[in-house]
Protein backbone atom coordinates (compact mmCIF):
# COMPACT_ATOMS: atom_id res chain seq x y z
CA UNK A 1 0.00 0.00 0.00
CA UNK A 2 2.00 2.88 -1.27
CA UNK A 3 0.90 6.38 -2.03
CA UNK A 4 0.75 7.39 -5.67
CA UNK A 5 1.97 10.68 -7.11
CA UNK A 6 -1.61 11.80 -7.73
CA UNK A 7 -2.86 10.84 -4.26
CA UNK A 8 -1.20 10.99 -0.85
CA UNK A 9 -3.45 8.15 0.32
CA UNK A 10 -2.63 4.53 -0.08
CA UNK A 11 -5.49 2.47 -1.50
CA UNK A 12 -5.78 -1.02 0.01
CA UNK A 13 -7.02 -2.48 -3.29
CA UNK A 14 -4.83 -2.08 -6.29
CA UNK A 15 -7.78 -2.72 -8.58
CA UNK A 16 -9.31 0.68 -7.76
CA UNK A 17 -8.64 3.04 -10.59
CA UNK A 18 -9.95 6.60 -10.30
CA UNK A 19 -10.08 7.02 -14.08
CA UNK A 20 -12.14 3.85 -14.49
CA UNK A 21 -14.45 5.05 -11.74
CA UNK A 22 -14.87 8.46 -13.41
CA UNK A 23 -15.57 6.78 -16.77
CA UNK A 24 -18.15 4.48 -15.20
CA UNK A 25 -19.98 7.45 -13.63
CA UNK A 26 -19.68 10.17 -16.29
CA UNK A 27 -22.32 12.43 -14.72
CA UNK A 28 -20.85 12.72 -11.24
CA UNK A 29 -21.59 16.44 -11.10
CA UNK A 30 -25.21 15.99 -12.10
CA UNK A 31 -25.61 13.19 -9.55
CA UNK A 32 -24.33 15.50 -6.84
CA UNK A 33 -26.61 18.27 -8.03
CA UNK A 34 -29.61 15.93 -7.97
CA UNK A 35 -28.71 14.68 -4.50
CA UNK A 36 -28.31 18.24 -3.24
CA UNK A 37 -31.62 19.18 -4.88
CA UNK A 38 -33.34 16.22 -3.24
CA UNK A 39 -32.01 17.23 0.16
CA UNK A 40 -33.08 20.85 -0.34
CA UNK A 41 -36.55 19.70 -1.48
CA UNK A 42 -36.83 17.43 1.52
CA UNK A 43 -35.82 20.26 3.84
CA UNK A 44 -38.32 22.66 2.24
CA UNK A 45 -41.02 20.01 2.50
CA UNK A 46 -40.26 19.43 6.18
CA UNK A 47 -40.37 23.17 6.89
CA UNK A 48 -43.74 23.45 5.14
CA UNK A 49 -45.02 20.46 7.13
CA UNK A 50 -43.90 21.96 10.43
CA UNK A 51 -45.46 25.31 9.56
CA UNK A 52 -48.65 23.53 8.53
CA UNK A 53 -48.83 21.61 11.79
CA UNK A 54 -48.36 24.88 13.68
CA UNK A 55 -51.26 26.33 11.67
CA UNK A 56 -53.34 23.24 12.47
CA UNK A 57 -52.62 23.66 16.17
CA UNK A 58 -53.54 27.34 16.05
CA UNK A 59 -56.77 26.58 14.18
CA UNK A 60 -57.69 23.92 16.73
CA UNK A 61 -56.97 26.28 19.62
CA UNK A 62 -59.12 29.00 18.07
CA UNK A 63 -61.94 26.49 17.61
CA UNK A 64 -61.64 25.29 21.20
CA UNK A 65 -61.70 28.88 22.48
CA UNK A 66 -64.92 29.49 20.55
CA UNK A 67 -66.44 26.31 21.94
CA UNK A 68 -65.46 27.23 25.50
CA UNK A 69 -66.86 30.75 25.13
CA UNK A 70 -70.11 29.27 23.80
CA UNK A 71 -70.26 26.82 26.72
CA UNK A 72 -69.65 29.54 29.31
CA UNK A 73 -72.24 31.80 27.70
CA UNK A 74 -74.76 28.96 27.66
CA UNK A 75 -74.03 28.13 31.29
CA UNK A 76 -74.76 31.74 32.27
CA UNK A 77 -78.00 31.71 30.29
CA UNK A 78 -79.02 28.40 31.89
CA UNK A 79 -78.42 29.78 35.37
CA UNK A 80 -80.61 32.77 34.52
CA UNK A 81 -83.44 30.64 33.11
CA UNK A 82 -86.51 30.82 35.29
CA UNK A 83 -88.47 27.90 33.91
CA UNK A 84 -87.79 24.49 32.48
CA UNK A 85 -89.09 25.69 29.12
CA UNK A 86 -86.56 28.55 29.04
CA UNK A 87 -83.76 26.17 30.04
CA UNK A 88 -84.73 23.75 27.24
CA UNK A 89 -84.75 26.64 24.75
CA UNK A 90 -81.27 27.71 25.88
CA UNK A 91 -80.03 24.12 25.71
CA UNK A 92 -81.49 23.63 22.24
CA UNK A 93 -79.83 26.85 21.07
CA UNK A 94 -76.54 25.64 22.51
CA UNK A 95 -76.72 22.30 20.71
CA UNK A 96 -77.52 24.02 17.42
CA UNK A 97 -74.72 26.59 17.85
CA UNK A 98 -72.21 23.96 18.93
CA UNK A 99 -73.03 21.76 15.93
CA UNK A 100 -72.66 24.69 13.51
CA UNK A 101 -69.44 25.78 15.21
CA UNK A 102 -68.02 22.25 14.95
CA UNK A 103 -68.88 22.03 11.25
CA UNK A 104 -67.24 25.38 10.65
CA UNK A 105 -64.17 24.30 12.65
CA UNK A 106 -63.86 21.02 10.76
CA UNK A 107 -64.10 22.84 7.43
CA UNK A 108 -61.38 25.28 8.47
CA UNK A 109 -59.22 22.43 9.70
CA UNK A 110 -59.62 20.45 6.47
CA UNK A 111 -58.63 23.54 4.47
CA UNK A 112 -55.51 24.00 6.60
CA UNK A 113 -54.59 20.32 6.16
CA UNK A 114 -55.13 20.53 2.38
CA UNK A 115 -52.98 23.67 2.15
CA UNK A 116 -50.29 22.01 4.26
CA UNK A 117 -50.20 18.96 2.03
CA UNK A 118 -49.99 21.09 -1.11
CA UNK A 119 -47.16 23.19 0.32
CA UNK A 120 -45.30 20.17 1.70
CA UNK A 121 -45.41 18.14 -1.50
CA UNK A 122 -44.71 21.00 -3.92
CA UNK A 123 -40.89 21.00 -3.45
CA UNK A 124 -40.78 17.20 -3.71
CA UNK A 125 -42.86 17.21 -6.89
CA UNK A 126 -40.64 19.89 -8.40
CA UNK A 127 -37.51 17.89 -7.58
CA UNK A 128 -39.06 14.69 -8.94
CA UNK A 129 -39.73 16.47 -12.25
CA UNK A 130 -36.13 17.66 -12.37
CA UNK A 131 -34.86 14.17 -11.67
CA UNK A 132 -37.12 12.61 -14.30
CA UNK A 133 -36.01 15.22 -16.84
CA UNK A 134 -32.35 14.57 -15.99
CA UNK A 135 -32.85 10.82 -16.25
CA UNK A 136 -34.60 11.17 -19.60
CA UNK A 137 -31.79 13.29 -21.01
CA UNK A 138 -29.02 10.96 -19.75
Amino acid sequence: MTATPSSPFAFPFRAFDTDAFANFFPNQDSMGTLARGAMEASTASTRASVKGMQDVGQTMMDHLKQQMALSVETGKKLSEAGTLSEAMTVQTGFVKSAFENNLKGFNELSEVYADTMREAFAPLAKQAKKTAKSAASA
